[in-house]
């Protein structure tokens, strides 16, 4: 009897342990478009990575030279989003902030923007949580509690769930490619935001340089940082072959002494057409929009810089409010090997400085997903 029920229990390990599960809680893609109703959270190729994070980008804030302030940017929008993620899936708020804001704010004027920011961050998540609740009274009912007597148990349950929702946003994030000069007024701007955000977790992203150079770049006063593992390159010089993710130029930067925040880790798995005038960056572009609407236009591609002349004038995107790229330009395009990107998540499994990080790819949408639903698969089982 004891044979038999030691024999039992080690089928049961053995089955338990035998391969690893693709329901990883560390699976995660940010969201950067400005409508969350256009990517098909149904596709089943999504589904099947089990996806249990989202970064999505709430807005943007840029320095205004007219207002000679900083203003909001490209707020994304909620509105009608039948189509939206799944509630299992945690929702981490992202905000990018231009450094060229802080250069123009001190100290209490960065405090004065968190207080903005928060304000902004709020009113989003309540157009987001609002339709994960089900939300859908129409704009005129101010107080859905006096829409009618029988409507009341309903609603009541709809704000159960709003305030459900609202306690699983666990973290806020901040993008911001600050610099030595800029330092003290992002971080003032973090402190504050902690304040006002309470319990939630605040975080940052980190670029290479800020990571290997903390000394020189500081170091965030947040419990949590997102290293993103790529554009080390120099995106603005025609030299320069694959600025998005360039394996050597990567692990020369992650060679760093340990850094002082636990870290999870940012992948790229996305690409682009640079567009150049007179040796000039002028415009980032969509390979996508560029193969399928204006091809004709340009030139076979180089195979070993990847850059193509433009042969005749025309206009990238409406014709009244569009790009005009003439002949003669320049378009390199560019995107990761993902098999590269592959070995640099493995060796981050590795070495990463926090048990519980998590890994990231950038940015999630249909086009990138069908193309390397295969090979995002492998960097997610490579963490």
């Amino acid at each position: 009897m004891y044979r038999l029920c030691f024999a039992a229990l080690l089928f049961f390990v053995v089955c338990c342990t035998d391969k690893p599960s693709h329901t990883s809680h560390r699976n995660a893609f940010y969201y950067w478009r400005t409508d969350v109703s256009r990517f098909p959270w149904s596709d089943s190729t999504y589904k099947a990575l089990n996806v249990s994070r989202l970064y999505l980008r709430f807005f943007d804030v840029d320095w205004s030279e007219e207002s000679k302030s900083p203003i909001p940017v490209s707020p994304i929008n909620f509105y009608y989003a039948y189509n939206s993620p799944d509630t299992s899936t945690e929702i981490v708020p992202v905000v990018f902030i231009t450094n060229e804001t802080f250069t123009n704010l001190n100290d209490e004027k960065s405090r004065a923007l968190a207080r903005n920011v928060h304000k902004k961050i709020m009113n989003k998540l309540n157009g987001l949580l609002e339709n994960l609740a089900g939300y859908d009274y129409t704009w005129w009912e101010q107080n859905p509690y006096n829409i009618k007597s029988k409507n009341f148990d309903e609603q009541a349950k709809r704000d159960s769930t709003y305030a459900a929702n609202l306690q699983r946003i666990h973290e806020i994030q901040f993008d911001c490619d600050w610099t030595k000069t800029t330092k003290a007024q992002y971080f003032a701007f973090l402190d504050e935001t902690k304040k006002l955000f309470g319990e939630k977790l605040i975080s940052s992203t980190i670029r290479l340089y800020q990571y290997k150079y903390p000394a020189e770049a500081g170091v965030p006063p947040v419990k949590r940082g997102m290293l993103m593992c790529y554009n080390a390159g120099n995106i603005r010089s025609t030299k320069t072959v694959n600025s998005i993710f360039d394996k050597d130029e990567v692990m020369s930067y992650l060679d760093a002494k340990e850094y002082p925040v636990p870290l999870d880790y940012a992948l790229p798995v996305f690409d682009w057409a640079l567009l150049y005038q007179r040796g000039q960056l002028k415009s980032i572009l969509s390979t996508s929009i560029l193969r399928e609407d204006y091809q004709r236009h340009i030139g076979p591609r180089d195979t070993r810089s990847h850059v193509a002349v433009v042969q005749e004038d025309f206009v990238y995107g409406d014709t009244d409010n569009g790009l005009y790229i003439r002949a003669g330009d320049e378009i390199r395009y560019e995107e990761p090997d993902l098999e590269d990107v592959q070995e640099v998540a493995e060796w981050l499994s590795r070495h990463k400085n926090n048990k519980e990080a998590i890994v990231s790819l950038y940015h999630l949408n249909e086009h990138d997903l069908q193309k390397h639903s295969e090979a995002i698969q492998a960097i997610f089982d490579s963490f």
